[in-house]
């Protein structure tokens, strides 16, 4: 029906006006980007521009309408001469031909349920999800699934609108669709966007293979022509389709009076809901509470009972009729003369009456005999009185432990104080000290000897990806394996968790430093060590890490240890045979590290850490000015021994050594005593100052309270700092963050998202965080080339930014080239060496030098 219609406008048309070109449009239902309207017209994004460029260049459309992968076969046969919305890639390119200059940025969205809870690409295993047929987020999805080794299943679809439906009657479990058209659908089924965003995409109009290449030529012109103009009609339709603004004609009034009458009604109700499902509760906790506590009570592995005054039975758990085998209506109103020997029942009668005469707690052990049972049972027993609303008491209730096993545990405790339970070799303690015993004979004059450690290469991934009882399984094997490993008169330990000790002795006569045989012995135990062990069924493979030092290296035991722990670490960072001899140059770098541990606690306890500031610049409608927009603080250090430390090296070091909360107070403190004197010195050219916080800072307790009184002690309005905070931020937590920046915000403090693109962070933590601007990483702008990976990423990062009325800041701009590109692509802020470097913040307390 659209067709004929559409085919009719044409011959009516036809007759008034003559045309040049004919062009059959393909046509599939995407709304927003494209679509038909109820007269059968082109609609949408794709068709107002194609319709746009056509009425200028004279072009007849007739619109053909055909679901995604029909459209494809019909333009591959030539069949239809446009289809529009059509992602460039390989494959596609051997039959169809492109223009150059995009038509639209997009990307791809996950949309779910929200009980699928759908937070990321592991939680797609096990889950069907629609997606376009021989579409490229099929593609995609296709190999992020084999890649992941998920077991995922894709549905696909005709049409994206099919998608949403087969999630609604349950088919699948998440749908994909492009952000343009999901956004729309949220509102109308009960399907929410997940954080799962891929795919950032140039899309373009495609003709057969070969053919209408004046059309692609024309296509390049307008569109340029179009984007150079912020008020053409290119962003006006963009704009249009994009807010979702209703169009209806209904009264304001009328509006919100339907709104209020709804609003009543969804109160009247959800009040009548919500007074039943409170006496449904109540009735059903009342039901259930006995019934958990019996629960709760049957489970304990302790003897629970209640008597009353008369010290007759009135309550026993599972434990005690077990023991008594009996069933609880024939154990109540039972005393303990009926169930024990008279010798025990008259000892716990006396025991009884004391608790009920005194009123107090009373805990002792007791033994008890079982009528035709000479082995006695031994408990731990505490009983407590029981009281009524008139502080009465009423009876007792016993707890007792069974204790009977207590003398023969502790004697297999004592045999085991040397052995590690779970694989039967010497534990931590046996190992030490037989350390400490050969080290001794060895500085007497005895043999010289070997320390190993080692451990087992990420093992936590064994426990976390088949389970805890695999882990202990592998222990165990592996314990075995080393132990057939070594000789009679060699002796392995485990010293906790997948960390292992093993010592070797020299050769009788043999220095085994001169011992070449010692390094291949060891390799071929780790090569061992690392074989497969068959864990149940499935086969596990892992790798081992070993650190070695010699008696004849080491000064005292304590030497023995640290340099074959610091041998094991640089094992399992840098040596690819696993293997590392303990030697000087491990010790030079342990040696440095503490020694930039040390000077560190110097410089910030002195305050010798500098503050250097890189201007941030924005570009005026004159190409050839900018104005500052204010600086990026950056921390440096120098240290009179050490020379100039990289932050690259001492930031991380601070984090694990719990310093930053100490470099964050540094940086703040000359931060806020630069910025009166750059107000003064720079004028109205921006003095904004922004500071890098860490996730561990922002939540470091007292954080916000912090800047606050800083900043009202300093007389400095909150405007005048920003703070630069990065992805992982975003991800942890992100209601207790969103609570702080918005309470930061208040101050008027702005946030900067820095390094954007090198992490994950999701559109929807994007729009729900009071965030500014977004820093382009300076490693896109770096490596950008036409047409690669890195300039889709930076265009694709400033659409968003302003898609979500965020400013862009690229970072790195350090050639004219970066510029010019950048400006094209639509970003004027800046900052890199092509502008200025970092200078200390007394460099730019002149209107000289900004």
């Amino acid at each position: 029906m659209r067709n004929l219609i559409a085919i009719a406008l044409l011959l009516l048309a036809s007759g008034s006006m003559a045309q040049d070109v004919t062009l059959k449009v393909g046509v599939y239902d995407n709304p927003p980007k494209i679509m038909f309207d109820e007269y059968g017209q082109l609609s949408g994004i794709h068709g107002q521009l194609l319709m746009n460029i056509a009425q200028r260049h004279n072009w007849q459309l007739v619109p053909v309408e055909c679901e995604w992968d029909q459209c494809l076969k019909l333009l591959r046969e030539g069949r239809i001469d446009i289809f529009p919305d059509v992602v460039k890639n390989d494959e596609r390119e051997t039959w169809a031909s492109f223009h150059n200059e995009p038509a639209l940025l997009s990307w791809s969205q996950l949309y779910a349920p929200k009980e699928e809870k759908i937070t990321n690409l592991l939680d797609l295993n096990n889950k069907r999800v629609a997606v376009l047929r021989d579409s490229v987020q099929e593609e995609y999805l296709k190999q992020l699934i084999e890649n992941f080794d998920l077991n995922s299943e894709l549905y696909p679809v005709q049409s994206l609108a099919e998608g949403f439906d087969a999630v609604v009657a349950g088919k699948v479990n998440a749908t994909s669709a492009d952000q343009l058209f999901g956004d729309k659908q949220v509102t109308e089924y009960a399907i929410e966007m997940t954080p799962i965003m891929f795919l950032p995409n140039e899309v373009f109009f495609a003709v057969p293979k070969g053919s209408h290449a004046d059309i692609l030529s024309t296509l390049d012109r307008e569109l340029k022509r179009l984007k150079a103009d912020e008020n053409s009609d290119y962003y006006e339709i963009i704009e249009r389709w994009s807010s979702g603004q209703s169009h209806l004609t209904i009264s304001v009034y009328v509006w919100w009076l339907m709104t209020a009458l709804v609003l009543l009604f969804l109160t009247v109700v959800g009040f009548n809901l919500l007074l039943r499902r409170k006496v449904t509760e109540k009735t059903q906790a009342l039901a259930e509470s006995k019934y958990r506590l019996n629960t709760i009570l049957d489970s304990v592995e302790a003897y629970i009972f209640i008597k009353d005054k008369e010290l007759k039975y009135q309550y026993a758990n599972q434990q005690v009729l077990k023991l008594f085998q009996l069933k609880l209506g024939d154990f109540i109103g039972k005393t303990d003369a009926d169930l024990f020997d008279k010798s025990t029942a008259d000892t716990l009668k006396v025991f009884d009456n004391k608790v009920i005469k005194s009123g107090k707690r009373a805990a002792q052990e007791e033994i008890s005999f079982l009528p035709d049972k000479k082995k006695p049972l031994h408990f731990w027993s505490v009983k407590v009185p029981l009281y009524d609303a008139n502080k009465k008491v009423i009876g007792l209730c016993g707890i007792c432990t069974d204790i009977s096993e207590y003398q023969s545990m502790k004697e297999e405790i004592q045999s085991l104080a040397y052995f590690d339970p779970l694989t039967g070799l010497a534990n931590r303690r046996f190992m030490l000290e037989r350390l400490k015993d050969e080290f001794y004979r060895y500085q007497n004059g005895g043999d010289d000897g070997v320390l190993a450690m080692l451990d087992i290469d990420q093992f936590k991934k064994v426990n976390d990806s088949v389970s805890h009882d695999a882990g202990d399984e592998l222990l165990v094997l592996f314990g075995q394996r080393l132990e057939s490993e070594l000789l009679q008169t060699e002796t392995a330990g485990r010293l906790g968790a997948d960390e292992f000790m093993v010592l070797l002795k020299s050769k009788s006569g043999i220095n085994l430093l001169d011992d070449k045989n010692l390094r291949q012995r060891l390799q071929v135990l780790v090569e061992r060590l690392s074989e497969p062990y068959q864990l149940g069924e499935k086969t596990e493979s892992i790798s081992v890490s070993m650190g070695v030092t010699l008696f004849s290296d080491a000064q005292n035991t304590g030497d023995l240890l640290q340099g074959a722990d610091l041998a094991l670490s640089q094992a399992k960072e840098t040596n690819a045979s696993k293997l590392q001899f303990f030697n000087t140059g491990i010790q030079r770098e342990f040696n440095y590290r503490q020694k930039m541990i040390t000077g560190l606690r110097q410089a910030i306890t002195t305050e010798s850490l500098e503050v250097y500031l890189q201007p941030q610049y924005q570009q005026l409608t004159d190409e050839a000015s900018q104005r500052c927009l204010g600086f990026e603080a950056l921390l440096r250090w120098y240290d009179e021994e050490l020379g100039w430390v990289s932050p690259a090296e001492f930031i991380p070091l601070a984090e694990s050594q719990g310093l930053m909360p100490d470099l964050h107070r540094l940086v703040l403190n000359q931060v806020l005593a630069a910025i009166p004197k750059l107000q003064h010195a720079i004028s109205d050219k921006g003095g904004r100052v922004a500071i890098n916080v860490s996730a561990s800072q922002f939540k470091y307790p007292g954080f916000v309270e912090d800047i606050e009184a800083r900043l009202t002690a300093a007389g400095i309005p909150g405007e005048l700092l920003e703070l630069e905070v990065t992805e992982s931020l975003l991800i942890d937590d992100i209601e207790n963050t969103a609570a702080n920046m918005e309470r930061l915000k208040r101050l008027g403090v702005t946030f900067a998202l820095d390094d954007f693109g090198t992490g994950y962070a999701s559109l929807g933590y994007l729009k729900r965080l009071p965030l500014n601007s977004l820093k382009i990483d300076q490693s896109f702008v770096r490596d950008m080339k036409n047409g690669n990976s890195d300039e889709a990423i930076v265009r694709t990062v400033i659409a968003l930014g302003k898609s979500l009325d965020l400013a862009i800041i690229a970072e790195g701009v350090e050639t004219e080239e970066h510029l010019h590109k950048l400006q094209e692509m639509g970003c004027f802020c800046f900052q890199g060496y092509y502008f200025a470097r970092p200078e200390p913040s007394h460099f730019w307390m002149s209107d000289e030098r900004v």
